[in-house]
């Protein structure tokens, strides 16, 4: 289960990136304005070293414009145990 979960949130981080280069072209700053948190956090998140925390998908999805469900569509959510 650990496996999958680290592998959802290297794929949620992608995505996330892939909206931020589009929608700030490139600028941390920017983006950390709009989600209302660190650059270092947003940097942390973009190199995966920083699991990505509810608050912060909420920020994020807020500062791109995208709903939280888009962003996690076709993850494997499910728990195993």
């Amino acid at each position: 289960m650990q496996k999958q979960i680290e592998q959802n949130e290297v794929e949620l981080s992608k995505r996330i990136y892939e909206l931020f280069l589009v929608k700030f072209k490139g600028n941390k700053s920017a983006f950390a304005r709009a989600s209302k948190c660190s650059e270092g956090a947003v940097r942390k998140v973009f190199q995966n070293k920083q699991s990505i925390t509810f608050n912060l998908l909420l920020r994020f999805s807020h500062a791109l414009d995208v709903q939280l469900s888009e962003l996690v569509k076709g993850l494997d959510l499910k728990s195993e145990a």
